[in-house]
Parts: structure tokens; C-alpha cells; sequence
């Protein structure tokens, strides 16, 4: 009989069921931050295009975070799908990952409120390099000798699935020096995140292929 102790009692099911729940959620609060106008009665033919003009930086920021955590949902199943098996350690990473992925909707509100503040700006994108950080640390633990993940998982679907997390801290903090000068075009200028991964997935499906 083993004496070896584990209380490593989590399945992966278990833990894709409330990563999906805490993801559902924080979608879910990013549209309260959209906030109807309150225009009096007489006045809303005249102002109301003019309000929702001035809103386009609330819809911008809603538009690129839903986006966000999308891809970043979609980063948390491959992880998990990886997964064999689930330790401690990976666990409590995951919560850490999931408690950063429940914080987004509050500076997505900050900068959507203050779009034109460079500080609101920085703490927003400090949120999302914290998340990609924690997802290369989870991804990094499971895949450490395969320690978590599964023997017959290629290197290149990890070196994959790495570097994309990488290129995003990279655009992150690119666009700090850009907000300084101009923060709208910074928000605009992490929109290339997107083709940006779509021609990191090309490159890599050519080099495992070849």
C-alpha cells in the first residue's frame, strides 16, 4: 500500500466547469459598463447622436475586451485540454489566472470612463499583461518534463501556444509609449493583436508540417 499523501482531488472536468463559469460571468459584467444615456425628454433628437458619438470609446473598449477574454477562454481549454491530470499548484494558478479574468470588467469600466487618461489606460493593459503572464506560468508548470500534460502533445503546440501569450505582452506594452502621445489610437493599435495570433497560427501549422 502507498503512503505517499495527495490531496490533488480536482479533476480537469471539475475545473474547466468553473473556469467556463468565472469566464461566463466577467463577459457578462462588461456590457453593464454600457451605460444608456439619460438625456431630457425635449432635448434627445438634439443630443442624443451627439452622446452616443462621445460613447465610442466605451464601445471600443467593450468590443476589445469581450474579444479579449474570448481568445482568452480559448487559451484556458487548450491548457486544460492538454491536461492529464491536475495538481495543487496548477490549481491554485488557475484561481490566481480566473481572480485577474474577474478583475477585467473594472478597468475596462476605468478606461472606458476616462479614455483620454493615460494612467487608466497603462492600468487596464497592466491587467492584461497579468493575465498572459499567469497563462504562461500555468502553461509553463503543466508542460515542465510533461509534467501535467499529456506525453504525446507535440513541443510545437507548446511553443505554440507560448509564444502567442508572449507576442501579446509584447503588443501590451508597446502601446504604453503610444498612449503617452495619444491614448485612443493606442486602444486602436491592440486590435493588431488579432491577425497578429492569426499569422503566429500560420507560421507555426507551416512548421509542423515541415
Amino acid at each position: 500500500m502507498s503512503s505517499k499523501f495527495t490531496d490533488d482531488t480536482i479533476s480537469t472536468a471539475r475545473l474547466i466547469s468553473f473556469s467556463d463559469g468565472v469566464f461566463a460571468i466577467a463577459v457578462t459584467l462588461l456590457v453593464f459598463n454600457l451605460k444608456v444615456p439619460v438625456i431630457p425628454a425635449g432635448d434627445v433628437h438634439l443630443l442624443l447622436p451627439e452622446m452616443i458619438k462621445g460613447m465610442l470609446p466605451h464601445f471600443a473598449t467593450y468590443i476589445y475586451t469581450f474579444l479579449l477574454v474570448g481568445l482568452y477562454w480559448t487559451f484556458n481549454h487548450r491548457i486544460l485540454n492538454l491536461v492529464t491530470h491536475v495538481d495543487n499548484t496548477f490549481m491554485w494558478i488557475n484561481i490566481c489566472y480566473l481572480l485577474v479574468i474577474s478583475f477585467i470588467p473594472f478597468p475596462s469600466a476605468l478606461f472606458g470612463s476616462y479614455p483620454d487618461e493615460t494612467f487608466s489606460f497603462v492600468f487596464y493593459i497592466s491587467s492584461m499583461i497579468l493575465v498572459s503572464g499567469l497563462t504562461m506560468l500555468m502553461l509553463g508548470y503543466a508542460s515542465y518534463n510533461y509534467r501535467l500534460i499529456n506525453k504525446e502533445v507535440p513541443l510545437t503546440v507548446v511553443k505554440y501556444l507560448f509564444f502567442r501569450q508572449f507576442i501579446s505582452i509584447i503588443i501590451f506594452l508597446t502601446a504604453i509609449p503610444l498612449a503617452i502621445y495619444h491614448e485612443r489610437w493606442a486602444l486602436y493599435y491592440l486590435f493588431l493583436l488579432f491577425p497578429v495570433h492569426g499569422v503566429t497560427r500560420k507560421y507555426f501549422k507551416r512548421q509542423a508540417r515541415g
